[in-house]
């Protein structure tokens, strides 16, 4: 993000679709050349969150706070406010909801922003990219889950680096309001974590690969859950789904082509040993590509970026000596570009025995491998033109008990992942095509202190893009991008024999756009949206189709 704007604008293009050719991409600058002077404001057809009837109490944590320039002195970011919990409302709460307002108007770049509540985090988003004339945008998101947190007043930070300047005018102004709904029999408080850590703010490049902090975990521990927020940043790991193995990038040297391949992977370790990774989501945002693609809906997960849940249940027998235990993150790969890597934040949330002071247990099993299996075919077809696959793998296994207060309980947790990825580059990068799909399936066990209950968990997240450039010598273009992007899960969850919870997700997202300059102008975007889920919340569906920034059909 502290690159110069228009030299940040050209690298996202260029190595998005692993090009070397600028000229051909100019005119996808931000808010630059759109449909008009405006679009529809943002919207998604995501699942609005259920709130319970029951009294609630919200409060407002910041007001329309402008973030104008992130880097200057003082820099405005983070906003730094404080969040009490209401007297009126106090808990258990049967849920907490954080709702943010933004404005924007102008031209500017979709920035990156963190909310952290007592030094969690506690939310990753982005912001879209605005029309001249302007738009505004709503996000919702659960904080239920970070309730021992919100018990007592804390500080809020809000950090939204921005930059702007005679061209890139775009100032974003965000309001934020925490809504606290009170409990009762029909809407009752949901199981919580007693306690919450933090490794704090992390930060992966080539050079540091590696982040790692000290904890201490309560003497009674019983359960452990981790939360990973992650994204990678930079012109090359924003993009790092689609990049080429080293050997291609050897191969055409000076092309500008990102390396390192199309895998990533995140692995969370316990005083050195591997306990379990995140493959993350191929998040696009509202500049990524081709920014009519976006105009208005935003790629999955752009306004939300998901928080990796990783079951360490197996491991809590390591850790009730009272010591400190070294939590760490690893990224497998990181661009060789030092303006490259992958930031966030691990939080642990932390169970414990309320019948006894201390806990006893063991790691019993533990098979997880230190590498995900990668495999890579390469046809180096001369030119700056390839086709390329790549394959990754895992199946591990992690098993331990834990004595509590009722009784002894052993937790087993599965992990079958598998990712392929398939690319066509030809026209030294003008003529792309990629088709990526991951397979994620992960299960808890647990028996011991009541009856055997098993959770699965499946997700499946395909990505689908077409990308064509040309240009002429009398200086007209045309580009040309279609993607499809999907994100299905299904969450089952068994007591004994039979099936006591089941929801499900099925979400794709079509956009496609043609930009063509010249003899000719065009410019004209159109996408389709679809969500369906069934589960507690109840079925839910909708779908949506617009054109040229605007609903046309389901908005």
């Amino acid at each position: 993000m502290s690159a110069h704007p228009a030299l940040r604008r050209t690298a996202r293009l260029l190595l998005a679709a692993l090009l070397a050719l600028v000229a051909t991409l100019t005119a996808g600058a931000p808010a630059h050349a759109d449909f008009g002077t405006d679009y529809h404001d943002p919207f998604t057809v995501t699942q609005p969150l259920k709130r319970p009837t029951t009294a609630s109490c919200a409060v407002e944590v910041m007001h329309e706070r402008q973030f104008r320039n992130g880097y200057g002195n003082p820099p405005d970011t983070p906003y730094v406010g404080q969040l009490t919990p209401p007297t009126a409302c106090a808990g258990p709460w049967s849920k907490v909801v954080l709702d943010l307002h933004g404005q924007v108007a102008g031209r500017q770049f979709d920035r990156l922003f963190t909310v952290r509540v007592g030094g969690i985090e506690v939310m990753m988003s982005s912001t879209p990219e605005p029309s001249q004339d302007g738009i505004e945008w709503r996000v919702e998101h659960d904080l239920t889950r970070y309730a021992p947190l919100l018990n007592t007043p804390q500080p809020f930070e809000f950090d939204l680096a921005n930059v702007t300047d005679a061209t890139y005018t775009g100032v974003f102004t965000v309001s934020a309001t925490v809504t606290y709904y009170t409990a009762d029999a029909a809407w009752p408080a949901p199981e919580q974590a007693d306690r919450l850590l933090t490794t704090g703010a992390f930060s992966l490049t080539q050079a540091a690969p590696s982040a790692a902090r000290d904890l201490v975990f309560p003497a009674n521990l019983e359960r452990l859950t981790a939360e990973v927020y992650a994204r990678g940043g930079g012109a090359c790991e924003e993009f790092a789904y689609a990049s080429a193995p080293d050997d291609f990038v050897s191969r055409n040297p000076g092309l500008g082509y990102c390396g390192k391949g199309p895998f990533r992977e995140l692995r969370l370790a316990v005083d050195g040993r591997i306990a379990g990774t995140v493959w993350p989501y191929p998040v696009i945002y509202t500049g990524g590509w081709e920014p009519l693609l976006w105009r208005p809906v935003p790629g999955i997960f752009a306004f939300d970026l998901p928080a990796y849940q990783v079951d360490l249940t197996p491991y809590v027998g390591l850790l009730l000596d009272g010591r400190p235990h070294s939590v760490s993150i690893t990224v497998n790969q990181a661009e060789k570009q030092g303006n490259d890597a992958w930031t966030g934040q691990v939080n642990l949330f932390a169970g414990v025995d309320h019948g006894s002071a201390r806990t006893t247990g063991a790691l019993t099993d533990h098979r997880v491998a230190p590498d995900a299996a990668v495999s890579t075919t390469l046809d180096d077809q001369g030119g700056g033109s390839g086709a390329w696959q790549v394959t990754a793998v895992r199946h591990d296994l992690a098993r331990g008990w834990v004595q509590t207060s009722h009784g002894r309980v052993t937790t087993e947790v599965r992990s079958d992942l598998s990712f392929r990825s398939g690319q066509q580059l030809r026209d030294k990068g003008n003529d792309l095509v990629l088709h990526n799909d991951a397979d994620l399936t992960r299960t808890t066990s647990s028996w011991g202190g009541g009856p055997h209950r098993v959770r699965t968990v499946r997700e499946g997240e395909p990505l689908d893009v077409t990308y064509r450039s040309t240009s002429d010598s009398a200086g007209n273009s045309d580009q040309r991008t279609a993607m499809r992007l999907g994100y299905h899960r299904t969450d089952t969850t068994a007591v004994g024999a039979r099936i006591t919870a089941r929801s499900t997700v099925d979400h794709t997202l079509s956009p496609s756009a043609h930009r063509q300059s010249g003899a000719t102008t065009v410019r004209t975007a159109d996408s389709t949206e679809s969500y369906r889920a069934t589960g507690p919340d109840g079925p839910y569906a909708r779908t949506v189709t617009t054109r040229d920034g605007w609903p046309v059909d389901g908005g």
